[in-house]
C-alpha cells in the first residue's frame, strides 16, 4: 500500500456535454498542470480511486492517464503510482514571482535570488538543540486544556525567573502577561489605558490618548498609536537616547514609548541620570512609560543595563515593560510578554478577556519547558558572542569606507550607516550588486533627518558577511560620486569621509 500523500484533482465532468469523459479528464488534468495547480512530483490517486470519486468506469481513467503519460504530463512507476512529470507551467501561480525563499544553502535569507540583509532576521540556525526538541515533544505529549487570559502560569513563572536572572528585574508572575510580541503588547497596553482614562471621566466616549514617541524612533512601534486612532507627540532624541530636558508638559501626555536599552536608529543607551529624570517627569504627570526592552540582552559593549522598571515601584509605579522572544529565538514564535504595575493590571486583564489569548497554549508550554531547562540563557550567551564577532567585522569593513559613517553599534542585530548620498541611491546600488538593504529615510520621525541605510548582520553566515560588507561599502562609494553638477541656490552637506582621495574613485560615466 502506498503511504505517499496524494493530490485529489478538482475535476468536474459534464455528462450531458458533447465531449467524451476521457477527453474531459485529459483536458482537466492538463489544465491543472499548466496552471501550476498540479506540480512536478505531485502524486495522483490510483485509477481505481479516481474513477470511484468521479463516478466513471476505471477504464475511462486508465485511458486518460495513458494519453497524458504519452504526452509527457504523467509518469507511472511500479509500486509508486502515478505522479506529475517535470512539466513547466505555462502560467505561474499567483504571487510566485514575489515569493521570498527562507534562505539559500548557506542559511542566508534570500529574496528573488538576492542576499536579503534588510533588518528583522536573527540567526535561527543555532536554536535546534536537544532541550528545544524535548520542550516541544513534552508540550505535544500533554497539551494543556485551557490557559489563563494572562497566559500560561508556567510560562509566566519562567519569564519572571528569566527577568530576575538576565535583567535584574524582580516581579511576581502575577504582574506578567503573555503577548504575541511587542506590537501586540503595545496595542493591549494602549487599549487598557484608554479604557481606564475613559472610565475616569477624561473626555466623552473612548479616550483618545496623546502618546509621546521618540523621533526618530523604531517604526514598528512609533507608528502604532496613530494607526489605533491616538495622537502622537514627537520626543527629541540624540546619540544618548531620549533628551529628557526637552520633554513636554506632562499634563498633556497620557503615555510615552521609549527604548532606553537601545535607541533606534541612533543606537544609544539612556544614561542613569536621564532615566531618573524621565521617571520623575512621569510621576509628576501620572504618565505611563511604555518601555520597549528589545535587543536589551544582546549588548556588546559592557553589561546589559537593568530596565527602567527596575527603578520603578512595582505597586504604584508608572512603567510598563514590553519584551519579546523574537530577537533571541525566532520571529516565527510570535510570543512575548509585558510587565505591568499593579495599577494597570485590572484593565489589562479585562481587555485580554475580551480579546482572548493571542498565543497558542502549545507554544506557551514549549517555551515554558525551554526556559525551565536553562537553555535559553545559554543560547543567549552563545549568540551574544557570535553577534559580537560579526559586529567587529561590520565596524572594521565600514569605519573607513568613503561616503559612509556607521552609527554607534552598542547592541542589537542591525547596523545603521549614515551616507553622503541619499539612502535610496545606496539601496539601489547595493541591489544592483545582489544585496538588499533598507533605506533609513522611513525610520526618521518629525525632528531631523539624515541620509543612510540600515541592514541586519545576524542572519548572514560569517563566511559571507565579509563579501556582503564589501558590496555595501562599494555601493556607498558609488552612490556618493559626483555624477551630476551640484545644485545651485542651496547648501550642501559636506562628505562624511575624506579618508581617500577623489582621484581613487572611478568616474560615473
Amino acid at each position: 500500500m502506498r503511504s505517499t500523500l496524494v493530490v485529489h484533482p478538482p475535476l468536474v465532468l459534464d455528462r450531458d456535454g458533447p465531449a467524451p469523459l476521457t477527453h474531459q479528464i485529459v483536458t482537466g488534468l492538463r489544465g491543472l498542470v499548466e496552471s501550476g495547480a498540479l506540480r512536478a512530483g505531485d502524486a495522483l490517486p490510483s485509477t481505481r480511486a479516481l474513477a470511484a470519486s468521479l463516478g466513471v468506469a476505471r477504464g475511462t481513467v486508465v485511458t486518460a492517464f495513458e494519453q497524458l503519460e504519452a504526452e509527457g504530463y504523467l509518469v507511472a512507476t511500479r509500486g509508486s503510482g502515478t505522479r506529475i512529470a517535470q512539466v513547466r507551467a505555462r502560467r505561474a501561480p499567483a504571487g510566485a514571482r514575489r515569493r521570498t525563499a527562507p534562505g539559500g544553502r548557506d542559511g542566508a535569507p534570500r529574496h528573488d535570488g538576492l542576499l536579503d540583509l534588510r533588518p528583522g532576521h536573527p540567526d535561527i540556525s543555532a536554536i535546534d538543540s536537544p532541550p528545544w526538541r524535548r520542550a516541544w515533544r513534552e508540550a505535544l505529549a500533554e497539551p494543556a486544556a485551557s490557559t489563563d487570559p494572562a497566559g500560561l502560569g508556567a510560562l509566566r513563572g519562567e519569564v519572571a525567573e528569566h527577568l530576575r536572572l538576565m535583567r535584574s528585574l524582580v516581579r511576581p508572575p502575577e504582574q506578567i502577561l503573555v503577548t504575541a510580541g511587542a506590537r501586540e503588547g503595545l496595542a493591549l497596553a494602549l487599549g487598557a489605558l484608554a479604557g481606564s482614562r475613559a472610565a475616569a471621566g477624561r473626555g466623552d466616549g473612548p479616550a483618545r490618548l496623546r502618546v509621546g514617541v521618540e523621533s526618530p524612533g523604531h517604526p514598528a512601534l512609533s507608528g502604532l498609536p496613530g494607526a489605533l486612532g491616538h495622537r502622537t507627540v514627537a520626543l527629541a532624541v540624540d546619540d544618548e537616547g531620549l533628551v529628557t530636558d526637552r520633554l513636554p508638559d506632562p499634563s498633556g501626555i497620557d503615555a510615552v514609548i521609549v527604548t532606553p536599552s537601545h535607541q533606534y536608529p541612533h543606537g544609544g543607551v539612556l544614561a542613569a541620570r536621564r532615566r531618573q529624570e524621565l521617571l520623575d517627569w512621569a510621576r509628576a504627570g501620572r504618565v505611563l512609560v511604555i518601555e520597549d526592552d528589545y535587543d536589551s540582552e544582546l549588548r556588546y559593549v559592557g553589561m546589559p543595563l537593568p530596565p527602567l522598571a527596575a527603578l520603578d515601584d512595582p505597586s504604584t509605579g508608572h512603567v510598563l515593560t514590553l519584551g519579546t522572544f523574537s530577537t533571541v529565538l525566532s520571529p516565527a514564535l510570535a510570543t512575548g510578554y509585558l510587565v505591568a504595575p499593579d495599577g494597570l493590571l485590572d484593565p489589562l486583564l479585562a481587555r485580554r478577556r475580551l480579546l482572548g489569548p493571542p498565543t497558542g497554549t502549545l507554544v506557551q508550554q514549549a517555551l515554558a519547558g525551554y526556559l525551565a531547562s536553562g537553555e535559553l540563557r545559554r543560547h543567549i550567551q552563545r549568540m551574544r558572542r557570535s553577534y559580537r564577532a560579526r559586529r567587529r567585522t561590520v565596524l572594521a569593513a565600514l569605519s573607513d569606507a568613503p561616503g559612509a559613517r556607521p552609527a554607534p553599534l552598542m547592541g542589537g542585530l542591525q547596523a545603521v550607516v549614515l551616507t553622503d548620498a541619499p539612502g535610496a541611491r545606496v539601496v539601489e546600488a547595493a541591489r544592483a550588486r545582489g544585496v538588499l538593504v533598507g533605506d533609513l529615510a522611513g525610520r526618521w520621525g518629525r525632528t531631523g533627518r539624515e541620509e543612510g541605510i540600515v541592514f541586519g548582520f545576524a542572519a548572514v553566515p560569517a563566511a559571507r558577511l565579509g563579501t556582503a560588507l564589501r558590496v555595501i561599502a562599494a555601493a556607498c562609494a558609488e552612490a556618493a560620486r559626483p555624477c551630476a553638477p551640484p545644485r545651485t541656490g542651496g547648501a550642501t552637506r559636506p562628505p562624511i569621509h575624506r579618508s581617500r582621495p577623489a582621484a581613487n574613485l572611478e568616474s560615473c560615466s
